[in-house]
């Protein structure tokens, strides 16, 4: 099995003809090349791995992390990646640090080195491997002035084994809980093994800011397919205008949500509803208005609005005609709620914003500056 590439690719959404006019919303970020994570690779060595399979992770680790990352930890250069290494059978073994590596030649030379030989043993043991990258991702990364960056721990398994404190589960539910992404390579009984890895791994994609929420394809489920948006309900009472300019200055490139399908339209109700300070019957400012004769979709400062296309989601008598009705809020209807056109300068109501997430195309620093 060849991973490779894909490795990476998992971090992020790839839509080649996405444009900011065009009406989807933004994917997380796809540009390899600004990748900035940090990862540890926790790699199966006993005699399960087999020699061969071992040689094929060092390939396919090497392969991965040359495909024009930049590697290593300088820091006039925040948009790098750098890579751990740790083995582990009956226990684990820190082969790389995260600052070890400081070039793909690093990576190349050093991966190869240190996955060289398989251990005289068939325990393998997840837990101790992942307590290990536990350990240098708090010791190396969070503690660190790399706080913010995306954090992942690639698991290469010949097997799934442990119970009580050998049990990876609780481990890994640690390290998910922190954060920290988990992707599973299984090597081996693949249906068995892929089957069990399924309940350490996590989703891995952008991330965002403290405080807003990534949409998603289902909001009950927080490992469905996410997008490169982020959401936040603001529970201040605000005329139209008033929430279009604080979300224009709530972060970077942010702005009043737009709500290109029913699945956004429902994703942000549902976030209405589990926001604080938002209460029924929901109302709330989304960024649709009406400018030079037609209807469009408020975007970042210095981006083109995005004219309205369907659907539709106005309820029974809207748009109102009136040249003084062009803004536009999310009105509880029944179970849900639908769009109704107000003045923009009338009609107080809590505001949804959305911005775009930390990714590969939007860096964001340690402090989160909205103005980098």
């Amino acid at each position: 099995m060849k991973f490779g590439l894909l490795i990476l690719l998992l971090l992020i959404s790839v839509y080649a003809d996405y444009s900011p006019l065009s009406y989807v919303d933004r994917p997380c970020g796809s540009d390899l090349s600004n990748l900035w994570l940090d990862v540890i690779a926790v790699v199966d060595n006993s005699r399960g791995m087999t020699v061969a399979g071992l040689d094929n992770v060092a390939a396919n680790i090497a392969s991965a992390f040359s495909s024009g990352t930049r590697i290593g930890s300088d820091a006039n250069k925040p948009r790098t990646t750098r890579l751990g290494l740790v083995t582990y059978n009956s226990a684990a073994t820190q082969k790389a640090d995260l600052n070890q590596y400081q070039s793909i030649g690093d990576v190349f030379f050093g991966i190869f080195d240190a996955l060289s030989n398989i251990v005289n043993t068939n325990e393998s043991y997840l837990a101790t491997g992942l307590e290990l990258a536990e350990r240098m991702l708090i010791d190396q990364s969070v503690n660190s002035t790399r706080a913010h960056y995306q954090k992942v721990v690639i698991v290469y398994a010949s097997e799934y084994a442990g119970n009580g404190e050998l049990d990876p589960l609780p481990i890994a539910e640690r390290l998910k809980l922190s954060g920290v992404n988990i992707i599973t390579v299984a090597y081996g009984d693949a249906y068995g093994l892929m089957k069990s890895l399924s309940h350490i791994a996590s989703p891995a994609n952008c991330f965002c800011p403290n405080g807003w929420v990534q949409y998603r394809s289902d909001y009950s489920d927080l490992a469905s397919s996410r997008y490169g948006v982020c959401i936040q309900g603001v529970a201040l009472s605000a005329k139209w205008l008033a929430a279009k300019m604080s979300c224009s200055n709530r972060w970077r490139n942010s702005s009043l949500a737009a709500e290109f399908s029913q699945d956004k339209h429902d994703f942000i109700f549902n976030l209405a509803q589990n926001t604080q300070g938002f209460s029924p019957p929901y109302k709330y400012h989304i960024g649709l208005n009406y400018v030079s004769g037609s209807w469009v979709w408020t975007q970042p400062t210095g981006l083109q609005q995005v004219p309205l296309q369907q659907p539709l989601m106005w309820l029974s008598g809207n748009p109102q005609q009136s040249s003084t009705q062009s803004g536009v809020m999310n009105m509880q209807s029944g179970q849900g709620t639908g769009w109704i056109s107000i003045a923009k300068m009338a009609g107080s109501a809590n505001y949804v914003c959305e911005t775009y997430s930390c990714d590969t195309d939007n860096y964001c620093d340690e402090n989160m500056n909205k103005n980098q």
